[in-house]
């Protein structure tokens, strides 16, 4: 075996070794093939290009009732805990409102009248849901964990084209432009400031686009298990 071929393999190897639990089957199966790719540098190029399932996270398929029991009791694990991240959102209002009133310029001023209002906002909503914990339903119900696990999927998907999804994006939206114009100096004074807000914007997007995908292919499996199951 030459040398190339063998980074071919060892490439294939970390992807299977790395691919998330979804996509496991899918990069064996491309590691396998090297086998029967011809040419060295061919099986090299084809190793390479398996690596764009690492770019592809997907979760471990639901294969059974137990399987979607473990993941409704995961989902209402988490939502029990809460999240406490709208006592840092509204201490921010509090910061910010300070800054409001020792603003220099028009800009500052609108600047942190934008940040108090969004975080206003996006604390609001993460209130609203820490409170929703108390409506998991009980570890030992099956089947009200699953309808509730379903709800939760359906709520999700739906999110983008409700008020609170589009509220929730114009909120961080408006967030991110008021954090720029809050820092004293404008916005030209702080370029990596700018730069690193509008990428937290974009990873944001890309992130809840992510999600989706995911929520999607969970409700399509779920819709395809219960039946099977009755």
């Amino acid at each position: 075996m030459t040398f190339i071929r063998r980074v071919a393999i060892t490439i294939s190897s970390v992807v299977v070794r790395y691919a998330s639990p979804g996509c496991k089957e899918w990069a064996e199966g491309l590691a396998r093939e090297i086998e029967f790719v011809e040419g060295d540098w061919s099986a090299l190029g084809w190793a390479l290009g398996s690596a764009r399932v690492l770019l592809d996270y997907r979760e471990a398929p639901i294969g059974s009732l137990a399987d979607l029991s473990a993941a409704a009791q995961r989902l209402a694990d988490s939502k029990r805990k809460g999240n406490w991240t709208w006592i840092i959102l509204f201490g921010e209002v509090l910061i910010y409102g300070d800054r409001f009133f020792h603003a220099t310029s028009w800009p500052e001023h609108a600047g942190c009248g934008l940040a108090m209002l969004s975080l206003l906002f996006l604390g609001t909503g993460v209130l609203i849901e820490w409170r929703r914990r108390r409506t998991v339903p009980p570890s030992d119900d099956v089947i009200a964990l699953i309808r509730f696990y379903k709800a939760e999927l359906e709520r999700v998907r739906d999110l983008p084209r409700s008020a609170k999804g589009w509220i929730a994006a114009f909120s961080f939206t408006t967030l991110c432009v008021g954090l720029m114009l809050a820092e004293r100096g404008g916005m030209r004074a702080h370029p990596g400031w700018d730069v690193s807000l509008g990428l937290l914007w974009v990873g944001t997007v890309l992130l809840v686009l992510q999600t989706q995908r995911i929520n999607r292919r969970r409700l399509e499996r779920l819709d395809a298990l219960l039946p099977e199951q009755r």
